[in-house]
């Protein structure tokens, strides 16, 4: 180092020298000086004698770079360096355009020539000459007689220059693990350090941060902090699992002049963060003989340590089974044949433990038709997303009734029921959406608007049901009164939902982008040309209108609003796969999914039915008390659907409804082997339908999965 060798020449340099020193000491706070002087005649003798020099070896190299070139490169090393095969220091101005460059440790004559000869070679330098070591010859030592303090008073005129070289490097760096409870998923180092022992008199200006992760290849990440705080908190560019190192630099400014000092020791680190929630691969209701099993994770996922999974299988009674594996498979042993036993595995690293999907709610164990092996597998849909509350589905139906699984999650709604004796609010077209009922003397009120929206919304609260999109908004709109309602004021109510202008209504100021039409009425004739204008319009803005295909068990073409195009017209299949016995069926049908079939009970899971559970009122005529009950229908199975929309807007707000339904068409599970809806060709009558239960069951988990990288081929 330049410091250490200044002194050294000092120490050699004789009695008088020495003296000078100490007498010009309180001129300036030196670590390393150079000497300069006019002499008098009377001691010229004695200056020539000891210029004579004795060559040692090589302590750097004198360059002079190029017109315009930086000496000093943005890394703060020196224009070249890769060039040079030793250590060496920053570029230090010698004047005339002439720099210093020091090694480390001096070398040989010949190692330095070699070494001049490769930087020759860089454009950007003009010459390089050795600079070696040299010293007094030591017969010069004898002429140099000692004089009283009070003779020095003639060199007062002595020049004296703090030379321009880098601070000392900082000291006892350390690097630890920063984990964040609030950010558990970022690799967070905390790196702090000792100031440096030496300025060498310069002025501080901050710190320089470099990383590597082999120990040879380093990276600046910060390249000035710009403060004397000796810490810092990194918390980009790090891999979880994988050692990392770092070394601080000092930064200073000497005569106008920034250095940058040799790197400090090395401290290593190797970040952990929280592991990833496991992605079961099994269902997350077990049965009796299921082995639960999830995605192994790697290293990164595992948050970069060794991660412990526990697996704990409950029922409505509490927990049953608990295992503790480092594999990826558990088998819950005890468990009772039909019983539905909800599955969370949680993985444990050294900081902080995460859990799979957990769907805690009451009754989920009976909602077959999210995870069984015939549902639409919304629980591998949920661990991608379970919707944006971005993302609004309008329920066209009989209105809604206050539940605490459903009033969390509305948009204000309208109701478009013109009849004021059907509507039984006392008005036509008003703001107020809730369900007034529609009894008759045959039957009670089917309170089916609130049923239908808890199938797709209903919300994760530990109670009740599941919707199959609970992230999502509902906008109740209501256009079924006491007894049914009208197709202008089902044209309105589409308009409305899509966001474009009803006459004397507000705008809406939420407008969907599923519409769900759960409902149907025999058309032989077709759809007429309002609601065929309706959902077309609604497509054409990215608002997708799903229809139920009817429960009459004939062809789908003669049902309205299913049989408008486009529609997404659902059919409904039970626990098996197979269509329902009251679905309509036919070319009409676009897509299958479940809508419950009560004839299959016995296959059924406890407290199913094999039908659909979703949020329900026990009011007989006017609301009542909030419950859950079930029906089943493609009045189901459409908000079944609608439901999955929902998840795919919500992972791709950008796809537009023909989007949207090829990922749905791409994404179908196939039909069971031998049953009716695998059926190729099915004899109708005098007729031959082809495709009866449409091209497949809907299935959220492919679906979604399949729209987050879905390239649209509009």
């Amino acid at each position: 180092m330049s410091g250490d060798s200044s002194q050294n020449n000092v120490a050699q340099s004789g009695y008088l020298q020495q003296v000078k020193f100490k007498f010009l000491a309180p001129l300036a706070a030196l670590a390393v000086v150079l000497v300069s002087f006019a002499t008098s005649p009377a001691h010229a003798s004695v200056l020539q004698t000891s210029a004579a020099t004795t060559v040692k070896n090589a302590v750097g190299l004198i360059v002079e770079y190029a017109s315009g070139v930086n000496p000093i490169a943005p890394d703060g090393s020196p224009v070249g360096a890769n060039s040079i095969a030793e250590p060496i220091s920053s570029p230090r101005a010698l004047g005339d355009h002439l720099f210093a460059l020091e090694f480390t440790n001096p070398i040989s004559d010949a190692r330095a020539e070699l070494i001049r000869t490769a930087l020759l070679r860089d454009s950007r330098v003009q010459k390089v000459s050795i600079d070696r070591h040299i010293e007094l010859a030591p017969t010069a030592q004898h002429l140099l007689k000692p004089q009283p303090i009070a003779s020095l008073a003639k060199y007062a005129s002595v020049n004296i220059k703090v030379a321009a070289i880098p601070a000392l490097a900082p000291t006892s760096l350390v690097a630890s693990n920063a984990f964040s409870t609030q950010a558990n998923r970022v690799a967070r180092i905390s790196l702090s350090w000792s100031a440096p022992k030496s300025l060498n008199g310069g002025a501080l200006l901050g710190y320089r941060i470099e990383k590597s992760q082999d120990g040879v290849n380093w990276t600046t990440i910060v390249s000035n902090t710009g403060s004397t705080v000796r810490s810092r908190l990194i918390a980009s560019g790090l891999t979880p699992g994988v050692s990392t190192q770092f070394r601080v630099r000092t930064l200073t400014k000497v005569q106008g002049v920034s250095k940058i000092s040799l790197p400090s020791r090395v401290a290593s680190v190797v970040a952990v963060i929280a592991p990833l929630s496991p992605l079961l691969i099994s269902q997350n209701v077990a049965f009796a003989g299921d082995r639960v099993t999830w995605e192994r994770q790697t290293l990164s996922q595992r948050g970069g340590a060794s991660v412990r999974y526990r697996v704990t299988v409950t029922s409505n009674a509490g927990k049953f089974f608990e295992c503790t594996t480092t594999s990826n498979s558990c088998l819950p042993t005890g468990l009772a044949a039909t019983v539905p036993y909800t599955v969370k595995v949680a993985a444990t690293n050294a900081v902080a433990t995460s859990v799979s999907l957990e769907v805690a709610d009451q009754h989920y164990g009976s909602q077959w038709y999210l995870y069984d092996d015939f549902s639409i597998h919304a629980d591998k849909a949920w661990q991608i997303s379970r919707g944006s509350q971005d993302v609004v589905v309008a329920v066209l139906d009989s209105g809604i009734t206050e539940h605490p699984d459903l009033d969390g999650q509305l948009v204000a709604g309208y109701d478009f029921i013109s009849n004021k004796t059907a509507a039984r609010d006392g008005d036509g077209w008003d703001a107020d959406p809730t369900d007034e009922g529609d009894w008759n003397a045959q039957e009670d009120s089917s309170w089916h608007g609130t049923h239908v929206a808890g199938i797709i919304g209903a919300a994760v609260n530990e109670m009740g049901v599941t919707g199959i999109a609970p992230g999502v908004k509902i906008q109740p709109i209501r256009v079924l009164g006491s007894n049914g309602g009208t197709e202008s004021d089902l044209i309105a109510a589409i308009h409305w939902a899509s966001g474009l202008t009803v006459p004397g209504v507000p705008k809406n100021l939420t407008p969907a982008r599923v519409i769900n039409l759960s409902m149907g009425t025999e058309s032989a004739s077709g759809c007429d040309s309002g609601t065929q204008s309706a959902v077309r319009a609604a497509w054409d803005l990215g608002v997708t209108p799903v229809t139920a295909a009817g429960n009459s068990s004939f062809t789908a073409a003669f049902s309205y609003p299913g049989n408008c195009y486009p529609t997404i017209n659902v059919a409904a299949t039970g626990v098996t796969g197979d269509i329902a016995d009251y679905s309509n069926f036919g070319p009409g049908v676009d897509f299958s999914a479940p809508g419950g079939d009560s004839n299959l009970s016995n296959l059924a899971v406890n407290g199913s039915d094999g039908m659909i559970l979703s949020t329900w009122n026990l009011g007989s005529t006017v609301e009542g008390q909030a419950d859950y009950g079930l029906e089943e229908g493609t009045s189901m199975a459409a908000p079944v659907v609608s439901g999955v929309l929902a998840l795919i807007y919500s992972v791709r707000p950008d796809l537009t409804s023909d989007d949207a339904y090829q990922v749905l068409l791409d994404s179908v599970s196939a039909f069971k082997p031998g049953s009716a809806c695998a059926a190729t060709a099915v004899n109708y009558g005098s007729e031959t339908l082809v495709a009866k239960c449409g091209a497949g069951i809907v299935d959220a988990g492919a679906a979604v999965r399949l729209a987050k990288t879905y390239v649209s081929k509009g």
